[in-house]
């Protein structure tokens, strides 16, 4: 991730005072039990979201619509019908959906300019989905799903992982920021045969501008000035942007198709500051290595964020799940808790640091294996420290009535579903 793209990132995510205040508030007094077993709800499903998939449609507009139908592919049907609109500072913000199981959501929704053009593609959205903590580490999320400049509308998707979504969560639009930009492209580049220039005034060798230079034929607030190596055999890659762009971040380096892992960078790189830009200097690469550069960065334009503050409380309702609570020794750790939904597994227990990372497997009753991607691992719980958990998300949404059973660290768990 870029250098500076991740503190803005967690920034952009980091929930508000007002948000916490009224989860706090909504979540005092008593709270609902803990659910074992939910059964299949697969046929009520089906006849929920028939209707909610066309009043949501008709309501955020057919392009909005067709975006969210095919970010969400396969998981369309555990889809939640979200109702809520505010507006503020002409930016309306209107609820669409949800999916969640429990201990993670995603949560969709649009913000459409009702008074001119301040949204785009490039649009950071502060705030995100503010639930309960299930324990000290979480995972949080958020990106541009569509932008339609025709309705001026920017269809959003926030992420929770790690919080118990059976208690009161929120939803948070702080602010609208489009000065934000970002790259990541692979331009081809022509080595010239005599060495680049570079200028010693700071002591440090950086390129001279103008030498040599690629143009990214899609984006004109950059270029690659000089592309080259210079008399000691260092390979510079110098990206300028325009005096109008701030907080520059440009990573440039030699890149080779086709190779693997880190292959695909030869050479060691670092990077020097210099005005409106970062020379990029590679050493230990031959010039019969470069032909393609690949540029990534973010800086920032001169538009103003736009405030919002926006708070929708959100009444979430999980997906079908199963749940076993063995409480006893499995492979050595005593498992509290194996909870399973069409999105994810999760499994807590006691007495273990490291917990069950590689040793999960769910089978299907045709004996094959869903992938599982493991989100959370070892984590303690707020309210018992010696209690942990495990999270795994599936790529694939699967069916309960589809799956045999649950391994542990060796030993399995049938479903046995009614």
């Amino acid at each position: 991730m870029f250098r500076t793209e991740y503190k803005r990132e967690m920034d952009a995510l980091e929930p508000s005072r007002e948000a916490m205040a009224w989860l706090e508030g909504l979540t005092r007094g008593e709270t609902g039990g803990k659910p074992v077993k939910y059964f299949s709800r697969r046929a009520a499903v089906a006849l929920a979201l028939c209707a909610a998939l066309a009043v949501t449609a008709v309501a955020a507009g057919p392009s909005v619509w067709s975006a969210l139908r095919e970010h969400l592919g396969p998981f369309k049907p555990y889809g939640q019908k979200l109702e809520g609109v505010q507006t503020f500072n002409g930016i309306e913000v209107k609820l669409l959906e949800a999916v969640t199981d429990g201990y993670s959501a995603r949560v969709y929704y649009t913000l459409t300019d009702l008074e001119g053009d301040r949204l785009s593609e490039n649009t950071v959205v502060s705030g995100g989905v503010n639930g309960v903590s299930l324990g000290a580490v979480s995972r949080i999320g958020g990106q541009v799903i569509s932008y339609d400049p025709d309705t001026r509308t920017l269809l959003m998707e926030k992420t929770l992982m790690g919080a118990d979504f059976t208690q009161p969560a929120v939803l948070t639009v702080q602010t609208a920021d489009s000065a934000w930009r970002e790259f990541d492209t692979v331009l081809p580049v022509t080595i010239p045969d005599t060495p680049i220039q570079t200028t010693q005034e700071d002591g440090r060798g950086t390129a001279l501008p103008g030498q040599n230079t690629v143009a990214d034929p899609n984006c004109g607030d950059y270029v690659l000035s000089t592309v080259g190596f210079d008399a000691q055999g260092r390979f510079h890659a110098l990206v300028l942007f325009g005096e109008e762009f701030t907080n520059l971040t440009a990573v440039a380096v030699p890149y080779v198709p086709g190779a693997e892992g880190m292959d695909r960078y030869p050479g060691e790189s670092d990077f020097m500051e210099v005005k409106h830009g970062e020379d990029n200097i590679t050493t230990g690469v031959t010039p019969e290595q470069v032909s393609y550069v690949e540029l990534s960065g973010s800086y920032r334009g001169e538009e103003e964020p736009v405030e919002l503050n926006v708070i929708f409380p959100l009444d979430l309702q999980p997906v079908e799940q199963w749940s076993l609570e063995p409480r006893r020794a499995v492979g050595g750790v005593e498992v509290e808790k194996i909870h399973l939904s069409p999105l994810s597994l999760a499994v807590f227990y006691r007495d273990s640091a490291t917990g069950f990372a590689g040793q999960a497997a769910l089978e299907r009753k045709d004996g094959t294996q869903v992938p599982l991607r493991l989100q959370i691992g070892s984590a303690m719980t707020t309210e018992d420290q010696d209690l942990r958990y495990d999270f795994w998300s599936f790529d694939e949404p699967v069916e309960l009535d589809d799956i045999a059973s649950v391994t542990i660290a060796g030993e399995t768990f049938p479903l046995d579903l009614p």
